[in-house]
Order: structure tokens, then C-alpha cells, then sequence
């Protein structure tokens, strides 16, 4: 028997003994600090087992009835009220665990770092969505564009650039196609590279890098330019003075037009000025180069690409001998002789 029980049995004894009819100021003080007791007991057993009251609060009894309620509901609930007791402990346990299982996985290295990867995933989603949204935005009701600039031309025409880019004006600037300006610009004869952007808020900047010649070739339309790269790429200016080349093909995939290129470009300018045809020797093997005044020079293999630095810087100290023929397929031991 409890403690509660105890208390309500002896004074249930003693109020018949004094007053069979009413209960002194004394007696009610303590029926109704055991009703307080009781109400805190029951409120606790429910928060330990996870069921809230049914409207939030404990209803008060009245003290005269508080300790016999209370004891009637302790007797008929017997070990049933105990197993109660023991099941909401457990549940106490099983929360306190959960809890520091919790806690000590967010003390986890690793965890904290997924938590991290995951929380930058979304801020990385979120971020992409507003960006296509403005973008969206800026094409559809953005600035239009006013102005086409072109930049870096010295042999094109700025007018063939600004019409291979198509009429923009009044397109919003956002809603460009970028790629396409590029393509078309780039498709124009003397265009290496080409760079579209955007100046907000309205103009259009098309950069253009012009190819740059190296060497005239002789063709059934006329003479052509070739660039640094062994490009055959658009109809020679009349009064253009560069080497030719007299090569069987020249393309930029062939080794020959490459290492001719290559040559031409390692002379010295007051050599490469000299130089008037560049072609195969005997066999195919080798490199010829012909001079003003008749001279000529012979470069040595082709394929030996390793020794076109140090024939170049040598060709020009001894071209300041008197002769006809310059060998210098051997920088070390190089000959002059006048046939």
C-alpha cells in the first residue's frame, strides 16, 4: 500500500472518529494537498508515456472526494498501475537513447559533411533556378540591342563582319544566339577565331582574330594566301610579297606545308625577305630555298625539324659572304661556295 493510500486509510479513521458530518480546516488542507500530490502524479505518468491530457489540464476534485477517488483508482488498478509504471519508463529510455544516438551522429565527421554536401546541393539548385528565371526574364523583356561593335579586323571589312552577324537591332540582347553570330563570322575567308559577348546594356562586341599569312600559292584561280598553320585561305592582294611555296599539296595536315611554314616563319624578317620560293630538293626529302640575286640556299631534310632554329640563326651571318650556294644542313659546318 502507498504512502497516499496509507495517509487516506488514517484519516478516513480519525475524520469518523471527530465528525461524522463535517471536516475541520486542517482536514480539508490535507485532502486537498493529497488531490495536489495525486493530480501531479497522474500528469507525470502521462508525459512519461507520451499521452497529453485530454483537454490539458487535471480536472480539480473536490476535497472531500479527492483521497477516496484517488484510492479507489489505486486499488482497482493494482499491478496493472505498476506495469503502466514500467512501460513508460522504458519508453523514457528508449527517447533518451534515441536522443544521444542523434547527438553523437551529428558529432560524426562524416555526418557533418554529407549534411554540408547536402545543404550546398540545394542552395546550388536553388541558385541555378533563379539564374535561368532572370535569364528567362532578360530575354524576353530585357534591352534590345542598338549597336554592333566590331573589333580587330585589318584586312576584312568591318561591313562583312557586321553582315555575316545577321540584323540584331532590336533583338533583346539576352535572347542573342551567340554561337550562331560566331559560325557565320567565322565562316568568312581570313577569320581564325572569332569571340561573341555581350556590353550591356545594349551593344553587340564581335572580336575577330584574322589569320596570318606566311606564304603566296600558286593556283588556277590566281595566287592565295596560306597562314601559320598551312591554310590555304583566301585570293592574294596584288601587291603582297611573301615566299611561295612549291610544294606537290599544301594543307594543313601535311607534314611538308607544315615544316615549310615553319622554316619560314623561324627566319629572321630581313632573311625571310629574301626569300622568293621555297620547294622539295633531290628526292623529295629536302628543303630549297631561292634567293634574290639568284641565290639559294640548302636547308637540309624537312623532317629534321629539331635543327630549324639553329639553321636560321646561322643563315643570316653567313649570307654576308660572297656566293652562290649556302649549305646549311649542318649549323655547326656550314658552306659557301659559288656553284
Amino acid at each position: 500500500m502507498s504512502s497516499d493510500e496509507q495517509d487516506t486509510g488514517d484519516d478516513r479513521a480519525r475524520d469518523g472518529a471527530r465528525s461524522p458530518g463535517r471536516r475541520d480546516p486542517e482536514q480539508e488542507r490535507r485532502a486537498a494537498e493529497r488531490a495536489r500530490r495525486i493530480r501531479e502524479r497522474r500528469a507525470a505518468e502521462r508525459r512519461a508515456a507520451g499521452a497529453p491530457a485530454a483537454d490539458g489540464h487535471d480536472e480539480p476534485d473536490e476535497p472531500g472526494a479527492a483521497g477516496d477517488r484517488a484510492a479507489d483508482t489505486d486499488e482497482v488498478a493494482g499491478p496493472a498501475g505498476r506495469g503502466s509504471g514500467r512501460g513508460a519508463a522504458a519508453a523514457v529510455r528508449e527517447r533518451t537513447a534515441a536522443r544521444a544516438a542523434e547527438r553523437s551522429r551529428s558529432r560524426d565527421p562524416r555526418y557533418r559533411r554529407r549534411r554540408l554536401v547536402a545543404v550546398l546541393a540545394t542552395a546550388a539548385v536553388v541558385l541555378l533556378g533563379v539564374s535561368a528565371a532572370g535569364w528567362w526574364a532578360l530575354g524576353r523583356y530585357g534591352p534590345p540591342v542598338a549597336t554592333v561593335r566590331v573589333d580587330g579586323t585589318r584586312q576584312i571589312p568591318v561591313r562583312d563582319v557586321e553582315a555575316a552577324t545577321g540584323d540584331q537591332t532590336g533583338v533583346p540582347l539576352a535572347a542573342v544566339d551567340t554561337d550562331g553570330v560566331a559560325a557565320r563570322v567565322s565562316a568568312i575567308p581570313g577569320v581564325a577565331a572569332v569571340e561573341v559577348d555581350r556590353s550591356w546594356p545594349d551593344t553587340l562586341v564581335v572580336v575577330v582574330t584574322e589569320r596570318t599569312p606566311a606564304a603566296l600559292l600558286d593556283t588556277p584561280d590566281g595566287p592565295k594566301l596560306v597562314d601559320v598553320t598551312g591554310f590555304v585561305y583566301r585570293d592574294a592582294p596584288p601587291d603582297v610579297r611573301l615566299p611561295r611555296l612549291q610544294l606537290p599539296r599544301v594543307a594543313p595536315d601535311d607534314p611538308a606545308t607544315l615544316a615549310a611554314v615553319g622554316v619560314l616563319q623561324a627566319l629572321p624578317v630581313p632573311v625571310r625577305d629574301q626569300v622568293q620560293t621555297l620547294s622539295l630538293g633531290g628526292g623529295g626529302s629536302t628543303f630549297e630555298l631561292e634567293l634574290t640575286e639568284g641565290r639559294r640556299v640548302l636547308w637540309g631534310p624537312w623532317s629534321d625539324t629539331d635543327r630549324t632554329a639553329a639553321r636560321a640563326r646561322v643563315l643570316g651571318p653567313v649570307l654576308q659572304r660572297e656566293g652562290a650556294v649556302y649549305d646549311v644542313s649542318s649549323p655547326s659546318l656550314v658552306t659557301v661556295r659559288q656553284r
